[in-house]
């Protein structure tokens, strides 16, 4: 069987959240698109092709055994249109489902939970909330599953006073306290997830740990988020929302959404989003408010720019707090892109 992920002609609305990852390796409820083909169709050869050659040298180095796109007809074709954030946002439900159905693991940790549950509470009917073995649940916790299943993976901690409103996916390592997590959410791994949190999709090693509203966004992986920045998602006057992004417009054809946020982005203590924001790769922001397109490299507001160097010895310290690295591929990728956005 041959697949096949097409990122060449990406919606304009993509491309501050995929400067650094394709699609097909967003962590959406501990596993992505890649992950789940391979499980599913054992020794298909997979495809991609790209927006350029440059991001497509990226993903042939990440991933050898994915192959250039060089044939006529493939079995199936997986295209980064199906993947709108705000189209993603109304799928939380359904993706968590698709988990459920792939790691049959997570029945087993529902009978294994009761023997160590002390002290939380549970809204809703039981056998919808999922708590892997190694995960830590303090006293005091609410999970409500009325509306939704709750995953919680392993090694995960959520600390006393948080309200987790199913559907909801907690990733691997990552650790809430004192939050408020509703309206379906999905958070990747090694995550720092406090205040409330309303219908966003949230990717690795982000942190949002502190009060503050993120509503009906989509935040990228290593982002920080400093305590009270929050995210507008509805305007005054309930209109459509409509995202800025370089030259283009994309119209979301929806009321409620809040901010696009790309990787190794950071928003200061107190940074204030309009509706519709996007945030591109690499911004560094500490404005009170903002609104519209902030472009990639940005420092400290929009206008100013992330010197390459600093934006690197940045990103390998912070990365390395989490223990990992960049690699030199990508280091070389990242200068690259640098480059091109100075052009």
């Amino acid at each position: 069987m041959n697949l096949l992920f097409d990122d060449s002609k990406r919606n304009p609305s993509l491309e501050p959240l995929s400067r650094f990852h394709s699609f097909f390796e967003w962590n959406l409820g501990g596993v992505s698109l890649l992950e789940k083909l391979e499980r599913k169709y054992p020794g298909a050869k997979i495809f991609y092709k790209g927006p350029d050659p440059h991001f497509e040298k990226l993903i042939f180095q990440r991933y050898p055994h994915v192959l250039p796109a060089n044939l006529d007809n493939y079995d199936s074709i997986y295209s980064s249109d199906s993947y709108l954030p705000w189209e993603l946002l109304g799928t939380v439900t359904s993706i968590i489902e698709d988990i459920l159905n792939l790691e049959k693991d997570w029945k087993r940790f529902r009978q294994k939970y009761k023997a160590k549950q002390a002290g939380f509470h549970i809204v809703g009917k039981e056998k919808h909330l999922y708590i892997h073995p190694g995960a830590t649940v303090y006293p005091g916790v609410v999970f409500d599953t009325t509306h939704g299943p709750i995953l919680i993976e392993d090694g995960a901690k959520i600390s006393s006073f948080s309200f987790l409103e199913g559907p909801v996916f907690v990733g691997k390592n990552t650790q809430i306290d004192n939050a408020r997590i509703t309206g379906g959410c999905l958070i990747g791994n090694q995550c720092r997830i406090g205040g409330e949190v309303e219908n966003s999709i949230i990717l690795d090693y982000t942190n949002k740990h502190h009060e503050g509203f993120l509503g009906h966004s989509f935040v990228s992986t290593w982002v920080n988020l400093g305590a009270l920045s929050t995210t507008s998602d509805l305007k005054n006057n309930y209109g459509i929302v409509k995202l800025k992004i370089g030259d283009s417009i994309v119209n979301t054809g929806t009321i409620k959404f809040g901010s696009l946020i790309g990787p190794f982005t950071k928003l200061a203590i107190g940074v204030m989003s309009n509706t519709g924001t996007v945030f591109d790769i690499a911004s560094n922001v500490v404005e009170s408010r903002i609104q519209g397109y902030v472009p990639a490299f940005t420092w400290i507001k929009p206008g100013g720019r992330y010197r390459l160097e600093e934006f690197l010895f940045d990103t390998k310290k912070i990365m390395a707090r989490r223990g990992m690295n960049l690699f030199e591929f990508e280091e070389e990728y990242l200068r690259k892109l640098y480059g091109s956005f100075a052009e």
